[in-house]
């Protein structure tokens, strides 16, 4: 992609150009906000370093890029919601001022796709940066987001990266620090528990002087303090300065020039590997007998809704749920063809601004509408979204208005994971086109993303209680039964081995083999707890639980939950147009309950997860 780079002259910024040019991708220009008064030399915003803004003309002519500018004021952080939303009613926020000049870029480069920003750890930042760049049609680059610092700051110095500290803000900082480098106090402030060693809680803030991105070096010269606050513990302060340059020795030449992608990446991306279930379509006449369009809700308040959508009825995707978005915490989405995907995404943008729920998304040939949905909603105000745009090496950027995780009650909610790379977003999987293989190896980076995800959202992989595994032909059990028990135990000594349940669809987003979905705990709830009798296996949560059983064990599983306190609410059968008459018995025994049917072309056991609450 062609990148404008968001530059304030400080380390982040210009490490994640850096990144860019390690991924592949072109900086066509840099751009930056400075204080609208050039006298003003630190504005404290919210979201943009601004000291040091004096000498970032001379870094953009260093790298020989083009730099576009603009201007925000003091105290403009109008919205300090942590969500920045995508129609703001203040148009005098400073976000705004960014919105302005990334639209002035695209004016002059009508080339650029993508911008990078160097948010590491500030979801604040992130998500501003994201909402801006989504409302130009921009894709997020933010390749050091989840770093671990100390590694971090390492890799800037043995990389040359040579960053001078120009303000302090913060306990363990001093004085003496300001126009220092940084590798200088590094193992200092990796000492310090309290601070963060590449500054993330604003401790401080840097200015490069030499980089691998430079034809030239820079060296501060006659610094002048100047302190806000001369506390003894946490001084604030910051220096002022001249900048002067100095050649440096070396062929410059190409030091923008992007790194091509490796040949494994190169040949995964162009070639097609879309991968599609050979088998026919399922004939599923009368399926819609035993399909309950309804509401339910439980007397703890977590509703589920299922409902049929076709034809023009695509683009009201969502209506059952009209005016409960900030309950909803997961929407199980099946299409006909993988081609409603564009259509599922669109029918999302107005109903989910910043925090939409995760969602499962996979081709089921078997349905005779367009579009059918199951939603989970959970009616208490602890709803917590993961929901991450931007392209990193952290773990996959959502491919729609979806959020990677949603934690409800005590229990994580994850997406459907893809095998793709997080940092080029590309498939990973058999560069000759073997399926077999390719399920091993997109489950299994599927389950490395899901090892990045889970500290996030402060659950780990030994508090999963429950996976479904999405599949195009029973013959793939076995690959992802191997990826599973392997990446699974790669990290994890939990003694409860979660149970992951393996289904066949006829196609997944992208033309994927593989595509996971699990449910887990945090870590300051209850673990899951798995019990198994008499062909019937029960998995809990903190705010819900499982029962997997036969199919024609419906209406046992149901018993034995009630049995164990759980309140039953929604049966979702996995099953095959053999087993209708069955079916059809089971379910009039299970009284009034919410059920979704979905004709699947095989499965290693005939499976139903009933959803209960306690």
């Amino acid at each position: 992609m062609k990148v404008v780079g968001l530059v304030s002259g400080g380390k982040d910024s210009l490490a994640s150009l850096g990144k860019c040019l390690k991924h592949g991708h072109e900086i066509v220009c840099v751009a930056n906000l400075s204080p609208e008064e050039a006298t003003d030399e630190e504005l404290d915003s919210f979201c943009f370093q601004t000291v040091g803004h004096n000498h970032v003309d001379k870094i953009a002519s260093a790298m020989g890029l083009p730099l576009v500018k603009g201007t925000i004021k003091r105290d403009t952080s109008k919205v300090q919601c942590m969500a920045y939303p995508a129609r703001p009613s203040d148009q005098e926020d400073e976000v705004e001022r960014l919105y302005d000049l990334l639209s002035e870029v695209k004016k002059r480069f009508p080339e650029v796709t993508a911008v990078s920003s160097g948010a590491i750890l500030s979801n604040y930042q992130r998500l501003r940066v994201e909402s801006v760049a989504t409302r130009l049609g921009l894709v997020s680059l933010s390749y050091l987001w989840q770093r671990d610092q100390d590694d971090y700051v390492k890799e800037l110095t043995d990389e040359g990266y040579e960053a001078a500290i120009i303000k302090i803000a913060s306990m363990g900082m001093k004085k003496s620090h300001l126009g220092r480098h940084l590798s200088e106090f590094q193992s200092d402030f990796e000492s310090l528990d309290y601070l963060h060693s590449a500054g993330e809680g604003g401790e401080y803030e840097t200015l490069i002087t030499d980089c691998p991105l430079f034809d030239k070096k820079f060296v501060i010269k006659n610094p002048s303090i100047e302190m806000i606050s001369d506390d003894k513990f946490a001084p604030v302060g910051h220096i002022t300065f001249q900048l002067e340059s100095e050649d440096k020795s070396g062929d410059f030449t190409n030091r923008l020039k992007p790194v091509p992608l490796s040949s494994t990446l190169q040949k995964l991306n162009s070639s097609v590997n879309q991968f599609r279930s050979e088998a026919p379509l399922v004939d599923v006449t009368g399926i819609e007998n035993y399909t309950n369009k309804k509401c339910w809700t439980s007397k703890d308040g977590i509703w589920c809704i299922y409902a049929n959508m076709s034809g023009s009825c695509v683009d009201k995707l969502l209506s059952p749920i009209e005016g409960l978005k900030d309950y909803t915490a997961f929407v199980h989405v099946y299409g006909k063809s993988i081609s409603n995907f564009a259509a599922v995404n669109k029918a999302y943008n107005p109903n989910f601004d910043a925090n939409p729920p995760s969602r499962a998304f996979v081709e089921n040939n078997g349905q005779s509408t367009d579009v059918t949905i199951d939603v989970l909603m959970y009616k208490q105000n602890d709803r917590k979204t993961l929901h991450v745009q931007s392209i990193s090496e952290w773990a996959p950027a959502c491919i729609g208005p979806y959020a990677q995780a949603t934690t409800v009650g005590g229990t994580v909610l994850h997406a459907g994971m893809l095998g793709l790379d997080p940092a080029s977003m590309i498939l990973t999987g058999s560069t000759e086109g073997n399926r077999s293989e390719s399920v091993y190896l997109q489950a299994s980076r599927a389950i490395k993303s899901y090892h990045a995800v889970m500290p996030i959202v402060e659950s780990s992989m030994e508090l999963v209680g429950l996976g479904v595994a999405y599949v195009l032909d029973t013959s793939d059990f076995e690959r992802v039964a191997a990826a599973w028990d392997a990446e699974y135990h790669s990290s994890s000594s939990s003694s409860v081995y979660p149970v992951c349940v393996a289904v066949t669809v006829s196609a997944l987003p992208k033309f994927a083999a593989f595509e996971l979905q699990l449910f887990s705990s945090i870590l300051s709830a209850t673990p899951p707890c798995l019990s198994s009798e008499e062909g019937i296996v029960m998995i809990t949560l903190p705010s819900m639980a499982y029962a997997l059983c036969p199919l024609t064990s419906i209406p046992e599983g149901l018993k034995k939950l009630s049995d164990a306190g759980f309140e039953p609410g929604h049966v979702k059968v996995f099953t095959s147009p053999g087993d209708y008459p069955s079916l059809s018995e089971c379910l009039s025994s299970c009284g009034d309950i919410s059920t979704s049917v979905l004709a699947t072309q095989g499965l290693k056991v005939e499976t139903i997860v009933s959803l209960v609450v306690k």
